[in-house]
């Protein structure tokens, strides 16, 4: 049997519901989180409720529980449930049920799904590498806000699949923003850590700025000021991030080679740590 939170109370998954005039469901009028977890511990929870709140906010909706605490005990509780070790959390907030009009409703209750589940990481993609591609960037400019409208990026997810990449790295104005479902990075000749800077064509991956923060306490470089296909062309090593995958080093892109097809130095530096910091945090509620 497999739980879920819905408004307020534990349901099985097989009989939870929705309303069909829920504004996520005709408007994807609504943000979300996915958090890992692990023994029992919510990984990068502060981060990822900070993010909460600023989609929320930028959305005018408001957080449907009284306060942070209830949250944090209403995923442990249903962690706890589903008697999963280690796994992930999806939380979604919409704006919640109204009749179909583009306009906001005078009065209204957000809605509040939450659900667990289990993915596989493939640990070879750490020790090799991935590859992946190029291609322009379609989204709207809002990719600050992480709302549940991902369209482009499940579009762009198949077509990197189809074509034998892991994602695909999206280009605006000359610059790599981010991937599909990633945050891009790349490190230039003079070890120098490059990305793009965290603005409204970037979502700030948790993972992302987490890595940012360990970087620079171990003294490496890190420029935010975003990185072209030539700077991509000419760089020792590459790597992205992401909470269900943490560091993962990149070794190709469009068939070209970086670094020998081997994951560099400084990106097997960055897993370790990031590694490590994890670690801390289960440790630390143990």
């Amino acid at each position: 049997m497999i739980f879920c939170y819905i408004n307020g109370s534990f349901q099985e998954k097989s009989e939870a519901m929705i309303s069909i005039e829920d504004r996520g469901f005709n408007f994807s009028d609504g943000v979300y989180e996915v958090m890992a977890y692990c023994n029992n511990t919510i990984l990068n929870f502060s981060k990822h409720l900070k993010r909460l709140d600023n989609s929320l906010k930028k959305l005018q909706i408001p957080l449907p529980l009284a306060n942070k605490k209830s949250l944090k005990l209403i995923l442990k509780k249903l962690i706890n449930l589903n008697r999963l070790n280690d796994g992930y959390i999806y939380l979604q907030i919409t704006r919640g049920n109204a009749k179909r009009n583009h306009l906001f409703p005078n009065i209204i209750i957000p809605n509040i799904v939450i659900f667990t589940f289990s993915l596989e990481v493939d640990n070879t993609n750490i020790l090799r590498g991935v590859e992946i591609g190029l291609t322009n960037d379609l989204r709207w400019s809002r990719c600050d806000i992480k709302s549940i409208s991902l369209l482009p990026n499940v579009l762009e997810k198949q077509k990197a699949f189809e074509n034998g990449f892991y994602e695909y790295w999206q280009i605006r104005d000359n610059l790599i923003t981010e991937g599909s479902t990633s945050n891009a990075f790349i490190v230039n000749k003079n070890n120098k850590i490059r990305t793009h800077p965290s603005n409204n064509f970037i979502l700030g991956g948790v993972t992302r700025d987490s890595v940012i923060e360990i970087a620079k306490k171990n003294k490496f470089s890190v420029i935010e000021n975003g990185f072209t296909t030539t700077d991509l062309d000419s760089c020792e090593e590459a790597f992205l991030t992401s909470t269900t995958v943490g560091v993962l080093p990149v070794v190709k892109f469009e068939n070209k080679t970086i670094n020998d097809g081997k994951p560099g130095k400084i990106t097997k530096v960055l897993i370790k740590k990031y590694n490590d910091y994890l670690k801390n945090q289960i440790n630390a509620k143990n």
